[in-house]
C-alpha cells in the first residue's frame, strides 16, 4: 500500500500554520483579536477596499494565460512523444436508476424552495442549501453509476460518508481565514444563534467535498476526457527540493502577511494551504500528486479543478436567489460579476479543486481515486 502523501503529523503542522500565521500576521500589524473572535461572525461588509484595479485585473489574468500557454505548448510536445490511444467505448451507459431520478426531483423541488417566498415555508427558507446540496450529490453519484456501473456512494459508503465529515472541517479552515480578508459574508442568518449557526454552517459545509469528488468521478468515467487531460505539460521543477522549500516558505509567508495586510494578500486564502499540501510529499519523500503533475500526468489534478469549477457554477447559481445567502467584497476584481460572484473569481474554483483531492485523498485512503479513473 503506498503511503499517504502527507502524513498524520504533517496535516497537523499545516493546519497549526493555517490557523496560527494569519493571527499572528494580524496581530504584529495591530489588529485587535476582537476582530476575529466574534461567533457567529458579525456581519461587517468593507466598504474601503478597492472594487477595482487595472494591474490586479492584469496580473490575474496574465497568471492564467502563462498557465494556459504552458499547458498548450508542455500538452502538444508530449502527445507527440506519449501517443496514448482512446480506449473502446465502455459496455455502458445503463439505465438511470430510480433512486436517481428520486435525488432529481429533490433537487429541482428544494432549488423551487430556495429560490420563492412561500409564506407557509418561511421558518425554513433559510435551510434550503444541504438538502439541495444533498440532492445534487445523489443525483451525481446516480449518473456515474449509469456510467460505469459503480459509484463511491455505494461502493464505498464509509468513505463517502467520510467525505462529508472531511469538508465540514475543511471549509471551517476557511472559513477561518476569511475572518482575516473578509471576502464573503453571509447575508440573513443575523439571528441566529451561535450553537444553530454552528449546526447548520457545519452541514452545509459538509456537502462541498463530495460535491466535487462526484463530479470529479463523472468526468474519470469518460474516456476522451481521460486521454484529453492525461497528457499535460511536465512540470518537472515542482518535484525538485528546492521547489518544495520555496513552496513550504511561500506558504507560511503568504499566511501571515494575509493577517497583517489582507487587500494585497487575500489570495493567499486560497493558495497558500495548497502549496504547503503541494509541498509536503516532497520534502517527506513521499509520492504525491505532486509527482504525477511533474511527469506530465494531469488526470486527477486537471480533473478535479474542473470538478470544482463546475461545482462553483452551480454553487453561485443557488446562491443567486436564495435568502440566506453569500456576497463577495473582492479588492481589485470586484467586476463582470456571474451572479453574485466577480468573473475573475472563479478562477479560484481551479486551485480550489487541487485542494480537494488532496483533502480528500487524505480522508479516506491513501492516493483515494474513484473507480474509472484507475
Amino acid at each position: 500500500m503506498t503511503p499517504p502523501a502527507v502524513s498524520p503529523r504533517t496535516t497537523v503542522l499545516i493546519l497549526a500554520a493555517v490557523l496560527a500565521l494569519p493571527l499572528a500576521g494580524a496581530l504584529l500589524a495591530g489588529r485587535r483579536l476582537a476582530e476575529f473572535t466574534p461567533f457567529p461572525p458579525l456581519l461587517e461588509i468593507p466598504t474601503d477596499h478597492v472594487r477595482f484595479s487595472k494591474p490586479a485585473v492584469g496580473a490575474v489574468a496574465a497568471l492564467l494565460v502563462a498557465v494556459a500557454l504552458s499547458w498548450l505548448v508542455g500538452r502538444r510536445k508530449l502527445a507527440v512523444t506519449r501517443n496514448d490511444a482512446v480506449a473502446p467505448p465502455s459496455a455502458y451507459p445503463r439505465k438511470f436508476p430510480v433512486w436517481g431520478w428520486a435525488a432529481l426531483a429533490w433537487t429541482f423541488a428544494w432549488w423551487t424552495l430556495a429560490w420563492t417566498r412561500w409564506g407557509g415555508f418561511e421558518p425554513f427558507q433559510q435551510y434550503t442549501f444541504f438538502p439541495l446540496w444533498l440532492g445534487f450529490i445523489v443525483s451525481a453519484n446516480a449518473a456515474i453509476e449509469r456510467r460505469t456501473g459503480s459509484c463511491l456512494m455505494r461502493r464505498a459508503p464509509r468513505r463517502w460518508l467520510a467525505l462529508f465529515a472531511a469538508s465540514a472541517a475543511c471549509w471551517w479552515a476557511f472559513e477561518w481565514l476569511n475572518r482575516f480578508v473578509r471576502n464573503w459574508h453571509y447575508l440573513n442568518v443575523e439571528r441566529v444563534g451561535a450553537l444553530e449557526y454552528f449546526l447548520h454552517a457545519t452541514a452545509c459545509f459538509s456537502t462541498v467535498l463530495p460535491a466535487v469528488a462526484a463530479v470529479a468521478e463523472w468526468l474519470s468515467s469518460h474516456e476522451r476526457w481521460n486521454h484529453a487531460v492525461r497528457n499535460g505539460p511536465a512540470w518537472t521543477w515542482l518535484a525538485r527540493r528546492d521547489t518544495a522549500v520555496a513552496l513550504a516558505l511561500f506558504g507560511c509567508v503568504s499566511l501571515f502577511a494575509t493577517g497583517g495586510r489582507p487587500q494585497w494578500f487575500y489570495p493567499a486564502l486560497w493558495v497558500s494551504p495548497l502549496a504547503l499540501l503541494l509541498a509536503a510529499p516532497v520534502l517527506r519523500s513521499r509520492p504525491g500528486l505532486v509527482h504525477e503533475m511533474a511527469r506530465g500526468d494531469w488526470l486527477r489534478a486537471a480533473t478535479w479543478m474542473i470538478a470544482a469549477l463546475v461545482c462553483g457554477f452551480f454553487w453561485e447559481l443557488w446562491n443567486w436567489h436564495s435568502l440566506a445567502k453569500w456576497i463577495y467584497t473582492v479588492p481589485g476584481v470586484d467586476r463582470w460579476h456571474l451572479f453574485e460572484m466577480p468573473g475573475l473569481g472563479y478562477a479560484g474554483y481551479l486551485p480550489f479543486g487541487v485542494e480537494c483531492l488532496l483533502v480528500a485523498e487524505w480522508a479516506v485512503g491513501d492516493r483515494w481515486r474513484s473507480r474509472a479513473s484507475s
